[in-house]
């Protein structure tokens, strides 16, 4: 037998014809959010953006069928924070979650129609944990009631009346409350201005008096103490687990018999930042094991910890990227996952040995055979002496070919945070780009998570300068090594990504010849005294407090410097945006507009913090897709919605 050979279409790099299209693109935005187990049932929450933006609450049945729970109109998202989750609770066979519309908890019961909880109010609520002992709930409360910062505190919730008694509010914030087995203690990490609950947190356990309130209240961990300490869970005899980065990492901690031990301080670190509720990036699988999903290098494994000895064991599982949602069921932990091969799915992964298994995908395109860009892992030297860290993935398209001596066009993404991280996986929106003859290069700047304490704190004071320089040194190790078009090299990034874009764009704009900035940063002193709670002092740390450093608020901000911006820019900002206020793009987009640099901005009625509707994520991507071929001269082999810009 012969083999068959590909004919391949030599073209140029950004022209290709791909079978990904914008809808495979959207489609693939079905995501999985919440998961939680219920005696054996799997229920998770789904984001639908051909839905409008709802996230519905779907069972898996015992034939593993997918089954949606709520009916239309109601949608499983938490608002606290903004950034939500913890917005879904099963328990024994109900299901309590937090509806978008109108931020209230509502009760779904076997066979009845789900029905509101709590009272109409200026409440929201996540992060739900069931007190069935006292026939109650116990959730965070975040209250819009009176002048200012919302107060945030942990109350119980009668599941009859739907009645709230406050339990804690003596902190600015309060997330994780967890019950022991027993019901007689709890749980909960704490924080305060200015820190994020990645700078310094308090783990704090008390008991319950008869009355249901707090009594016996103890600090096992104090914010003080400077260590983010998050993720309580309870073991069946009552010992307490948790995760603390005061090794340098994120390692394994429990409190028992009144004493804190580190249990496991591995080759990397559990977990990262809580940006979002109902974080879990380990699970308890009996008295003496855990499983857990640990990042090295900024590249994640599902392990085994042993804890009595400590030590860790790799499972038979082929993950790069794994979401905190990391669950034991029996002799199985379930995790959200994905790899360079696949997208994120839920999988099932036996502990004592075999193959991870799927158990549910979320509806959208498959990536035909094939067109999977693997990523490469790169580090490379930048200001201070400094390394810096990202993930490359070259075009790749099994029918095309470029000509010979021609580079392709690079986006270098930013991620947002900045305190987060981009991991290596394969999704439909990268697909797009490189079957097409696009490169991405996914930086982990300085602040990155999955590097370790020290590698995150490197940003501390000099946002909007490492974070900057690594991605100018990432651009400039590809068009140095041939992986690059110098001349066709892009950034693009979403909110402190946004912020990278446009300060990029200003302070080194010899560098990139354009830029597209989702709902980013222009003026960081007007975002610190415009945006919401949660971040409200973020700058503090990542900068440093006003009034005093105000100089340097003014001399990091894209917006002072516009003048000095000379690639094209497109920027795209939800108009109910609280945490990047739209006044920021427009902004920038006013001063770039009148400086006569050629511009876009495309506004969208109806989102906040980044786009869950379908028609406005297929309209970011067919608008960025214009821009860019525009601006580098292309010629896609589709035809684009066009886009008006300014000064073109």
């Amino acid at each position: 037998m012969t083999e068959r050979t590909v004919t391949q279409t030599v073209a140029p790099y950004g022209a290709w014809r791909s079978p990904v299209s914008v809808d495979d693109a959207v489609g693939a935005a079905r995501a999985v959010t919440d998961v939680e187990i219920d005696n054996g049932a799997l229920w998770f929450g789904e984001a639908r953006p051909d839905k409008g933006g709802q996230t519905q609450i779907v069972r898996l049945r015992p034939d593993g069928a997918a089954e949606d729970v709520l009916p239309q109109g109601l949608s499983a998202r938490s608002r606290v924070h903004e950034y939500g989750g913890g917005a879904l609770l099963p328990d024994k066979g109900h299901v309590y979650f937090v509806n978008d519309r109108d931020q209230r908890i509502w009760h779904d019961r076997p066979g009845g129609k789900p029905q509101p909880l709590t009272a109409e109010g200026p409440w929201r609520f996540a992060d739900m944990t069931p007190d069935p002992l006292r026939s109650r709930l116990i959730a965070v409360r975040e209250d819009h009631s009176g002048p200012g910062e919302p107060k945030n505190a942990l109350v119980a919730i009668d599941i009859a009346s739907g009645a709230m008694t406050p339990l804690w509010q003596d902190s600015d914030f309060a997330a994780a409350p967890r019950l022991a087995p027993d019901g007689d203690r709890i749980a909960w990490i704490a924080w305060d201005h200015p820190n994020m609950p990645w700078d310094a947190t308090a783990l704090n356990v008390a008991r319950f008096a008869p009355n249901g309130t707090l009594t016996q209240i103890f600090t096992i961990a104090s914010a003080r103490d400077g260590f983010s300490v998050m993720q309580p869970c309870w073991s069946a005899d009552g010992t307490l687990y948790y995760l603390s980065d005061e090794p340098g990492d994120w390692s394994l901690y429990r409190w028992r018999g009144g004493v804190a031990e580190l249990v496991a301080h591995l080759d990397g670190e559990i977990g990262g930042p809580v940006w979002n509720f109902g974080a879990r990036a380990f699970a308890l699988i009996d008295e003496r094991l855990a499983v857990a999903a640990l990042t090295r290098n900024g590249v994640d494994s599902l392990v085994t910890i042993d804890l009595v000895t400590g030590t860790a064991r790799p499972l038979a599982a082929p993950f790069t990227a794994i979401m905190q949602r990391v669950l034991a069921d029996g002799r199985s932990a379930v995790v959200l996952a994905a790899s360079a091969e696949d997208g994120y799915a839920l999988h099932r992964v036996p502990i004592d040995g075999g193959p991870a298994t799927l158990v549910h995908r979320p509806a959208g395109a498959a990536i035909p055979p094939g067109f999977a860009a693997h990523p490469h892992a790169l580090s490379f030297a930048t200001s201070d002496d400094a390394t810096a860290h990202a993930f490359y993935y070259p075009p790749l398209n099994p029918g095309y070919a470029a000509p010979a001596d021609t580079h392709p066009p690079l986006i270098v993404t930013a991620h947002g945070g900045p305190t987060s991280a981009s991991k290596p996986s394969l999704t439909a929106w990268r697909t797009y780009w490189t079957s097409r003859g696009f490169a991405i290069l996914d930086v982990n700047y300085r602040g990155s998570s999955g590097f370790g304490r020290a590698y995150r704190k490197a940003l501390d004071g000099r946002w909007g300068e490492a974070d900057i320089a690594d991605v100018v040194a990432g651009a400039r190790y590809c068009a140095a090594n041939g992986l690059a078009d110098p001349k066709r090299m892009a950034i693009y990034g979403g909110s402190a990504g946004g912020y990278v874009v446009l300060a990029a764009l200003a302070f080194h704009p010899e560098m990139f010849a354009a830029g597209v900035n989702l709902f980013g940063i222009s003026d960081l002193e007007a975002l610190a005294a415009d945006t919401h709670k949660f971040e409200a002092h973020y700058t503090d740390t990542l900068i440093g407090p006003l009034p005093e450093a105000r100089d340097i608020y003014r001399a990091r901000s894209p917006l002072h410097a516009a003048d000095r911006i000379r690639a094209p820019l497109l920027t795209l900002q939800g108009l109910d945006d609280k945490a990047v206020p739209p006044s920021q793009s427009q902004a920038i987009y006013d001063a770039v507009k009148a400086k006569g640099v050629p511009t876009a901005y495309i506004p969208f009625e109806g989102e906040g913090h980044g786009f869950r509707k379908a028609e406005n994520q297929r309209r970011t991507l067919t608008a960025t897709h214009y821009f860019l071929a525009r601006v580098f001269g292309l010629a896609p082999p589709e035809t684009l919605e066009p886009v008006a810009i300014d000064n073109l």
